[in-house]
């Protein structure tokens, strides 16, 4: 998809986001076309840099106290882990912003594959059959991966006629918006998913299986687009996106190996490992009692990021991995 876009005179943004949503229909074990897409889009010419929040909040009658009463206080399987779609916003923005191309010519690739059909990878024939019968408990979903009751298996033509269909619907409304500019013309499109007639026929889904989504959290979601989170590993400027998803990670865990020798601990050495494994440890330790949606809580960003904080941090990956071994 994305070389083909390329070759169709289209930049890296147009590509990038043609292979995410052809990504979507050809590995839906793992990616769905109205699923997440965080992005980061590097621009050389200006040398900016920015992130795409394409990751959904919850419905608004989502709560503590929903999930206390009527779930015991867990999630559970199923519709009500569903949050709202965020990635058919975040590819329409990047796509406006920064791209060249029309929604209908980068979605052509994935319709196509949706349309006509594809043949499954083993990777995506193995995930299919390790989790067939989780698939087995929902029939939408087993008439899609277990037709006739057994998993698809690996290079099986897979046709998802419905997907093609939501995908063309966008481009319609693209193409009926025309006369109002291309950025106005891909806005129609992606509206159509959160205010039209995909977003009804989402929300009557959620009506008939006891979902929460509803009209109001569709048409009232919207990414942001923001500056990333940033850090410097030696003379290396490094981003990720923000404390919305686990992207500070890594910056965290650069800061923590920023003083060491790698290479001369020896790659995979035991010494190595340790290192990497306990700075991993130390900063998703950071992740789980810290990150969280910056609009729903405090994080304590500029904190986090510190190379002073990890300069304290380090201490406790003790004297075995000191910098100075």
């Amino acid at each position: 998809a994305a070389a083909r876009i390329l070759e169709a005179g289209g930049n890296a943004v147009d590509a990038g986001v043609a292979a995410g949503i052809c990504l979507g229909v050809v590995h839906p074990d793992m990616v769905s076309v109205a699923g997440v897409a965080p992005i980061i889009v590097h621009l050389a010419r200006t040398r900016e840099t920015w992130t795409v929040s394409g990751v959904g909040g919850w419905p608004r009658a989502a709560s503590i106290e929903f999930f206390r009463k009527r779930c015991e206080g867990q999630i559970p399987q199923g519709i009500l882990r569903t949050v709202v779609p965020a990635a058919p916003d975040a590819w329409c923005t990047a796509l406006a912003r920064w791209g060249t191309k029309s929604f209908a010519e980068v979605s052509a690739p994935a319709i196509e594959c949706a349309e006509r059909g594809f043949p499954l990878a083993e990777f995506s024939a193995m995930l299919i059959h390790a989790n067939q019968e989780r698939y087995r408990r929902w029939p939408t979903s087993a008439a899609l991966y277990l037709p006739g009751g057994r998993p698809r298996q690996a290079g099986e033509r897979v046709v998802q006629s419905e997907l093609a269909e939501t995908l063309k619907a966008m481009a319609r409304a693209e193409a009926k918006a025309q006369g109002r500019g291309r950025a106005e013309a891909i806005k129609a499109a992606r509206d159509v998913f959160y205010k039209g007639e995909i977003a009804a026929a989402i929300c009557d889904y959620h009506r008939r299986e006891g979902g929460l989504l509803t009209p109001a959290d569709l048409a009232g979601f919207e990414v942001e687009v923001s500056p990333p989170c940033t850090t410097t590993f030696r003379d290396i400027d490094v981003a990720t996106c923000g404390f919305w998803c686990q992207g500070p990670a890594l910056l965290q865990i650069l800061n923590l190996l920023e003083p060491y020798d790698l290479a001369r601990l020896g790659h995979n050495s035991a010494r190595y490992l340790h290192l990497l494994i306990e700075a991993i440890k130390l900063a998703f330790a950071d992740r789980e009692a810290y990150y969280g949606d910056p609009a729903q809580a405090k994080v304590p960003a500029d904190g986090l990021l510190s190379k002073a904080y990890a300069e304290a941090r380090r201490t406790l990956i003790g004297k075995r991995a000191s910098p100075d071994m």
